[in-house]
């Protein structure tokens, strides 16, 4: 980019210094014949080697440029210089007025930034105009014709107004591509925005699936295996029993995880399973049955959305499994009834609940509310009036799922 710069820089200059060549060419070789009496004719020189030299500068301080150009040329054309030979110089200052002169047209802190340069420009294009209109009606110029139309003048103003209109077209044409470039830039760095939250809400997505699938699988492994380890001495023909839960709860996982995992592999056109929801309840109940835990199931018949239907079973699930894990021995309750456009999921226990506040890695119910936000819905976890515990959920249901 440095590298860049330098050669824009440079070829600037060049450009500058091949117009500041020509300007003193064509003002040095105007006709002197008609000069005034007073007026040597090797001053044209100096004044175009001036000319020339205000010429270089005329990107940095373009205003300046073109009043000391104009106020030059003027003069010349009052004492006998060829009008092109005298405003050569002012042309190209009005061109720079136009291009460079002051206001971004392309600067969003100053949207009135084209108008100011506008104006000031065509204010200096019209100064200068009538600067050389008058100069060219002094008796001691040499196009002064002593008519009523003085054409030589208007002719010059013309030069200096196509100038302008020139440079002012130029000048909006950069800001134009230069607004363009900003808005492609703006989109770009907007699209990996959007790409980056994208990326971490399917991060999200993931992990609040494995902790819901991962999670009820290891604890209800974890209560079958201490349970067939109490039993082992004490009553070994149970310990097949407990065996046969944790190899069905493994397999289970295992094709949990798989169906978690294909959303990563979309090129695999795998046959899926379908995703858990209302229906699949009496199965989630009867392993946690398995487990030592009673649960009593209410689940009013209804059509679901698959997405509200999953979020509901992994709100029943992450319950459940809390309850064996917390609630010691006890009894628990599981009620899903729809009322209105809302759906509401209540499961209770009778347990001692989870003693102390949650821990930095309890995400169970995190991730709950996570699920239930996607739907507008709210989520309340706490003691139970009476001892126990309670979780409380309610979902709303799109017109997709009436």
């Amino acid at each position: 980019m440095l590298r860049s710069m330098r050669l824009t820089g440079r070829r600037t200059t060049a450009v500058d210094a091949v117009l500041a060549v020509l300007v003193f060419v064509v003002t040095a070789s105007g006709a002197t014949d008609r000069l005034v009496s007073w007026l040597p004719a090797w001053s044209v020189f100096p004044m175009a080697a001036v000319q020339a030299g205000c010429v270089l500068f005329r990107r940095r301080a373009p205003l300046a440029v073109l009043a000391v150009t104009s106020a030059l040329g003027a003069f010349m054309i009052a004492t006998g210089v060829p009008g092109l030979s005298a405003t050569g110089a002012a042309i190209c200052a009005v061109y720079a007025v136009a291009v460079y002169g002051p206001g971004d047209p392309a600067d969003p802190a100053t949207p009135d930034g084209a108008g100011r340069s506008a104006r000031s420009g065509a204010l200096a294009c019209l100064v200068a105009t009538f600067a050389v209109a008058l100069a060219g009606l002094a008796p001691t110029a040499r196009s002064h014709a002593g008519g009523a139309v003085p054409w030589p003048s208007l002719t010059l103003g013309l030069g200096l107004a196509l100038a302008w209109v020139s440079g002012y077209a130029v000048r909006t044409r950069r800001a134009y591509v230069a607004q363009l470039e900003e808005r492609a830039r703006r989109l770009e760095r907007e699209e990996g925005e959007r790409a980056a939250r994208a990326v971490a809400e399917e991060r999200l997505r993931i992990a609040r699936e494995l902790h819901d699938v991962v999670g009820h699988s290891i604890s209800l492994i974890t209560v079958q295996a201490e349970a067939a380890g109490r039993t082992a001495r004490t009553r070994p023909e149970d310990v097949p029993a407990y065996l046969a839960t944790i190899s069905a709860v493994s397999r289970e996982a295992l094709a949990e995880m798989r169906r978690v995992l294909a959303v990563l592999r979309p090129q695999q056109h795998e046959d899926l399973e379908p995703q858990p929801g209302l229906d699949t309840l009496p199965e989630l109940v009867a392993k946690v049955e398995a487990a030592g835990l009673p649960v009593r199931l209410d689940v009013e018949p209804q059509s679901l959305p698959p997405g509200v239907g999953l979020a509901v079973y992994r709100i029943v699930q992450e319950a459940l499994t809390n309850t064996l894990k917390h609630a010691g021995p006890a009894a628990a309750s599981v009620t899903v009834a729809r009322s209105g456009g809302m759906v509401r999921v209540c499961v209770a226990d009778d347990g001692r609940g989870p003693q102390g506040a949650p821990g930095p890695d309890a995400h169970g119910l995190l991730g709950l509310r996570e699920r239930v936000a996607v739907y507008d819905g709210t989520l309340h976890a706490g003691p139970r009036q009476g001892g126990g515990f309670e979780l409380r959920a309610t979902l709303r249901v799109t017109e997709e799922g009436t």
